[in-house]
C-alpha cells in the first residue's frame, strides 16, 4: 500500500511542480538555517581531535584578578608561581596544563625568514590532555621541559613549508633567534580548537622573558590553564580544591590576594559565551538562542503552511471522486500524509547538504576566526538534523493533516463541488 502511495506522491510532485518546488525548498531553507546555527554551537562545544575530551575539560583563560592595598588591581593572567602553587598541586584532576601562546617568526639556519607563526608554549601535561595525531616523532619529554632543552613539535604545514616534507625529525629550526630541534610533527590543527591550536609547540621553560614578566607580588603573569577531570562529575570537587589551594597561596602573601572569579569554566560555558569575568546562565542562553532558533524554523514553516493548505484545498473534488468510488477516510488521509512526508524528507536532505555548504561560505561572520578549518568530525551530528527534520515534519503534517481530515469527513456531494 505504501509503495503505491509513494508512486502517487511522485506523480503528484510532477503534476504540481511549482507548488512541490516551493514546499521542498521552503523545508530545505528551514532546516538549513537551523542547522547552520546549531553547527556553529557544535563546533564550539563538541569534541574533535585534538580536543577529544572537551566534556571533561575545565578552563581558566581570563578572569584572573589580583587585588592589593592602595586600590591596586591587576586583571589578566597568572604567573608561573601561581600556577605551581594553585594548580600543579591539585590532586582531583587527571591532568593540569599551563600554557601561553603568541605569534613569532621561524627561520632555518643560514636562511632568515619573516613569516610569523603561532607558537604554543606549554608543559608535558599538555600532551596528556590533548589527543594530537603525530605523523612523525613524539612530543617533548619531562626531561626536555625541566632542563629547558630546545626540542619542539611542528605542524604538518610548517614542516612542508620549511623543508618540503614531514620527514623533519631531528632537523634544526630557529625560533625567536633560538636554535631548536624538531622532535615531532603533528597533523594540522583547526583554529576551532582554540586552546590547543598552534603551528609550533615548545616547552614554556624556553621562554625566560615571558616567565620573568610577573606583577603584584609575583602573582600576575602570562599563563592560562586547562584541567582534565577523570569524569565531568568531578567538576565541583575540582573547583573546591582550587579554592582551597588559592586560599593557602594567599595566606603566604603580605599585601596581594589572587582570585579566579567565575573560573574554571566548562567547554559548554565557553560555547554559550561565558568567560572568567561573566558566566551566562543556561536559562538566559536558551531564552536568547532558543527564540532565534524558533524564529528560524517558524517563519519559513508558517509560510509553507499556507501553500500546503491551498494545495490540499484544490484537491477537494479529487477526494470527493475517490470517496464516491469507495475510498475510505483512512486511505485518503494516509495518502496525503505520505505525499507530504516525501516532500519533507526531500527538503530535509537538501537542507542538510545546503547547511554544510553554507557554513564554510558564511564562516567569516559566523565564527570568530575566518581561518578556522572545518572537518567532518566537527560538522556531522545526526541528532541535530533529526530534531530539525522532525520539527518541520510535524508542522508540515499539521498543515496537511487538518484540512485533509476535514475533507475526508465532508459529504461526497460537497467535496465533488469543491465547496469550502
Amino acid at each position: 500500500m505504501f509503495k503505491q502511495y509513494l508512486k502517487q506522491a511522485l506523480n503528484m510532485l510532477r503534476e504540481n511542480r511549482l507548488i512541490s518546488l516551493i514546499s521542498i525548498l521552503g523545508t530545505a531553507l528551514s532546516i538549513a538555517m537551523i542547522m547552520v546555527v546549531c553547527l556553529v554551537f557544535q563546533i564550539q562545544s563538541a569534541s574533535f581531535s585534538p580536543e577529544t575530551n572537551r566534556n571533561r575539560m575545565l578552563y581558566i583563560e581570563d578572569g584572573t584578578q589580583v587585588e592589593c592595598s592602595a586600590n591596586r588591581r591587576y586583571n589578566g593572567f597568572m604567573s608561573q608561581e601561581a600556577v605551581r602553587e594553585c594548580f600543579y598541586t591539585l590532586k582531583k584532576p587527571e591532568a593540569v596544563s599551563a600554557w601561553f601562546s603568541f605569534p613569532a617568526p621561524l627561520s632555518l639556519p643560514g636562511k632568515r625568514m619573516y613569516n610569523s607563526y603561532d607558537i604554543m608554549y606549554s608543559d608535558p601535561a599538555f600532551w596528556k590532555i590533548y589527543d594530537f595525531r603525530f605523523l612523525e616523532g613524539k612530543p617533548f619529554t619531562d626531561a626536555d621541559f625541566t632542563s629547558a632543552i630546545p626540542r619542539v613539535v611542528v605542524s604538518e604545514s610548517v614542516a612542508r613549508t620549511l623543508y618540503g616534507s614531514t620527514d623533519v625529525v631531528g632537523k634544526p629550526i630557529i625560533l625567536e633567534q633560538m636554535p631548536c630541534t624538531i622532535c615531532g610533527v603533528v597533523k594540522d590543527v583547526s583554529r576551532a580548537a582554540d586552546t590547543s591550536f598552534g603551528d609550533v609547540w615548545a616547552p614554556y621553560t624556553l621562554n625566560q622573558m615571558m616567565l620573568g614578566l610577573t606583577q603584584m607580588e609575583g602573582m600576575g603573569g602570562a599563563f592560562k590553564i586547562t584541567l582534565l577531570a577523570h569524569d565531568k562529575g568531578d567538576f565541583d570537587a575540582i573547583r573546591r580544591e582550587i579554592e582551597q589551594q588559592r586560599d593557602r597561596y594567599n595566606t603566604a602573601k603580605q599585601d596581594c590576594k589572587i582570585s579566579f572569579l567565575e573560573n574554571p569554566i566548562t567547554r559548554f560555558d565557553k560555547a554559550m559565551g561565558s568567560s572568567g569575568w561573566r558566566k551566562i546562565a543556561l536559562k538566559d542562553y536558551l531564552l536568547e538562542t532558543g527564540g532565534l532558533l524558533l524564529l528560524l524554523l517558524l517563519v519559513p514553516a508558517l509560510n509553507l503552511t499556507g501553500v500546503t493548505q491551498s494545495a490540499v484545498q484544490k484537491r477537494r473534488s479529487e477526494m470527493g471522486l475517490r470517496k464516491a468510488f469507495g475510498a475510505t477516510r483512512g486511505i485518503l488521509f494516509s495518502q496525503l500524509l505520505c505525499e507530504n512526508g516525501l516532500i519533507t524528507l526531500l527538503g530535509g536532505v537538501i537542507g542538510l547538504v545546503l547547511s554544510l555548504l553554507l557554513l564554510p561560505v558564511c564562516k567569516d561572520f559566523l565564527l570568530k576566526d575566518a581561518e578556522t578549518a572545518l572537518h567532518t568530525d566537527m560538522l556531522f551530528q545526526p541528532g541535530i538534523f533529526l530534531v530539525a527534520l522532525l520539527f518541520c515534519l510535524l508542522l508540515n503534517l499539521l498543515s496537511v493533516g487538518i484540512p485533509a481530515l476535514r475533507i475526508s469527513q465532508q459529504p461526497i456531494t460537497k467535496a465533488l463541488k469543491g465547496d469550502e
